[in-house]
């Protein structure tokens, strides 16, 4: 009886001691233990985006003569990142509004744009310049100029 048991048992039938329980025994994996190194191993964050690659921009029109914010809305709808830059180097209102309604950030993210996005982001501080100073560290002559020139 002993030797039928020992049989059974290598032979992996389930319900017996030292044979796979009845769960694993169904489920036709491989048995707890086994192939841990690779378990333990987490998988990649986002298989299948190491070999991807940014679309290339739709090429511009050469013969446009555009405003720098026209020209910054445009580099968004083509996905143009040096146009973009170009746009803003040379003035474009980053608090402008297209016929949508959309500031350029809120094109680039509603295209999906998120180089060109984060971009504006960074440029954003950059164009509206220096916060101005608070109110104790101006003069009595500083605030009563800035006053008159409010009023004006």
């Amino acid at each position: 009886m002993k030797r039928l048991a020992l049989i059974l048992a290598l032979l992996g039938l389930p319900g017996l001691p030292g044979g796979p329980s009845p769960a694993h025994a169904q489920s036709g994996g491989p048995p707890p233990g086994a192939g841990a190194g690779a378990a333990s191993r987490p998988p990649a964050a986002l298989p299948g985006l190491a070999a991807r690659r940014a679309p290339e921009p739709i090429p511009g029109d050469p013969n446009a003569n555009l405003s720098p914010t026209a020209a910054l809305f445009d580099a968004i709808n083509r996905g143009d990142m040096a146009a973009a830059r170009d746009a803003v180097n040379r003035g474009a209102n980053l608090e402008e509004r297209n016929v949508l309604g959309l500031t350029p950030v809120d094109a680039a993210v509603d295209q999906g744009r998120n180089e060109i996005l984060f971009y504006l982001l960074s440029a954003r501080a950059t164009a509206r310049g220096p916060a101005p100073p608070p109110d104790s560290a101006l003069t009595p002559a500083q605030r009563a100029a800035r006053d008159r020139a409010a009023v004006a």
